[in-house]
């Protein structure tokens, strides 16, 4: 990486956490995958770098650097997994809407045991009935004394299934148009009129937990663990999802960047008709494309960082960094495949759980077409308002 994006510092922590993953984390991760394994010791591995809550200050268990390092940890990370990476960036997202939102009481009590992995956190959002439409959620939380009472079902939750600790969001007043009615809260777990449905098999993200359905019938919650104040939870997911949008492109790139490097090797490796497969125009030029397109993201991924880093709103730029990130880590992985032939869809290379996970980023956290719709409508607020 030239150094004109990244200071010696920052080249120094990146090439750090990468001999750290190569020696601890990556020969280790197949089992994740392969047997639908949570990966607790990996994140125990992580938290005891302060890889884990990299932005937030370190009297919370952080390691009191900004997003752009998050960023950095999030790209190493992915390159040896997009699940991992998921795994580990949930308690960045989690984090922030506690950090940035949520009282003392609740930094000091939730922050420190999930940046140091001793206990997991999920995040509630999606429900059965609708993901995207976030405003349209149907969970309640209706306030009797100095408890809310829950009722509701949220659905596709990344550790949902071994979550200690949930962040939910869910309406408290019905009377007001949606975004002016949600609120966010804190509840363990453990907490009675919670309960799981089985775990979905998905294509890809194994291991990480994500079940059917975590129903709430009647789960009550101390007032005090509300986040952020009543009815302000429309923002807070707003604000989080900038964030963690930027978080999540980093992880692709990095997955992206892992099987580029495996199909430049393999073309210069592999003959065919007397000749490496690098040296036919049909996989060279596939491999400039490639080159081209990792450049390009990573360079929309790093002014998203920036930009808030120096607190100014990266909206537009957090959801172009994501939809561009999850389009060309998917065809990227995909022409990684198609180069190395029929080696390329084995388990003997990575590339073919890499393109699996892939191909769940483009609908996680915010899809495709809803980053379109997110990066338009900013252009034209430009414009004309």
């Amino acid at each position: 990486m030239n150094n004109i994006f990244y200071s010696r510092e920052e080249l120094n922590y990146e090439q750090k956490a990468k001999e750290f993953f190569s020696r601890e984390i990556t020969p280790h991760i197949e089992p994740m995958d392969r047997e639908g394994e949570y990966p607790y010791e990996l994140l125990r591995k992580l938290a005891s770098q302060r890889y884990i809550g990299v932005k937030f200050p370190e009297e919370y268990g952080g390691a009191g650097k900004n997003i752009f390092y998050e960023t950095i940890i999030n790209e190493v990370t992915g390159s040896t997994s997009i699940a991992l990476a998921c795994a580990r960036s949930v308690p960045h997202h989690v984090g922030h809407c506690i950090r940035f939102f949520g009282g003392e009481h609740l930094r000091r009590k939730y922050l420190p045991p999930i940046f140091g992995a001793k206990k997991i956190c999920s995040e509630c959002v999606t429900e059965p009935t609708g993901g995207s439409d976030v405003a349209r959620m149907k969970t309640t939380a209706i306030r009797k004394g100095n408890k809310y009472i829950l009722n509701g079902r949220k659905r596709f939750m990344a550790n949902g299934m071994v979550a200690d600790y949930v962040l939910v969001f869910a309406v408290t007043n019905p009377e007001v148009h949606p975004r002016n009615g949600i609120s966010a809260f804190m509840v363990e777990r453990q907490t009675l009129g919670i309960r799981a449905l089985k775990e979905f098999d998905t294509l890809g993200w194994k291991g990480l937990g994500i079940v059917s359905e975590l129903i709430f019938d009647g789960a009550e919650v101390d007032a005090e663990n509300i986040v952020g104040g009543e009815n302000n939870g429309f923002s807070i997911i707003m604000d989080m999802l900038d964030n963690e949008r930027v978080v999540v492109a980093a992880g692709l790139i990095g997955s992206a960047m892992t099987c580029f490097d495996i199909a430049v090797k393999y073309s210069r490796q592999r003959t065919a008709f007397h000749r490496t497969l690098s040296q036919f125009e049909a996989v060279s030029f596939k491999i400039a494309d490639m080159a081209t397109k990792i450049e390009a993201a990573r360079a929309l991924r790093i002014k998203a960082a920036r930009l808030i880093d120096t607190g100014a709103k990266a909206t537009k730029e957090a959801a172009m960094a994501k939809v561009f990130a999850a389009e060309l880590a998917f065809d990227i992985i995909s022409n990684s495949m198609q180069i190395m032939g029929g080696i390329g869809i084995t388990t003997v290379y990575p590339v073919e759980r890499h393109f699996r996970d892939a191909r769940v980023a483009m609908i996680s956290v915010g899809t495709n077409e809803i980053m379109k719709l997110v990066i338009q409508r900013e252009i034209y607020r430009q414009y004309f308002d």
